[in-house]
């Protein structure tokens, strides 16, 4: 079972080229440690400067094994703290059929 986990957000305004930016030494530093790249998508419709960050997992087991790594991981939350989002980032979890 494939899960997909879609991470939602707004980035503020006038920073946009400071996230990517961000969010490739984020996603280096990811794939470094063994996680999966995430597909990064940009709204071109709805909110304005609208991100959404599509992980993917072979299984929810292995979703849940990266969460609680990642937070102890000093590295990994100083680049993903670095990334401009502004407001709350809104998650869902998806299995593929």
């Amino acid at each position: 079972m494939t899960v997909e986990v879609h991470v939602s957000g707004r980035i503020e305004a006038g920073r946009f080229a400071e996230f990517i930016e961000a969010s490739s030494r984020w996603m280096d530093y990811r794939v470094q440690a063994g996680y999966p790249r995430p597909r990064l998508l940009q709204g071109l419709s709805g909110e304005m400067n609208s991100v959404v960050m599509v992980f993917e997992y072979p299984d929810l087991g292995a979703y849940e094994k990266e969460e609680g790594q990642v937070f102890e991981d000093g590295e990994y939350v100083r680049l993903a703290m670095a990334m401009p989002f502004t407001g709350p980032l809104h998650y869902a979890v998806f299995r593929r059929l």
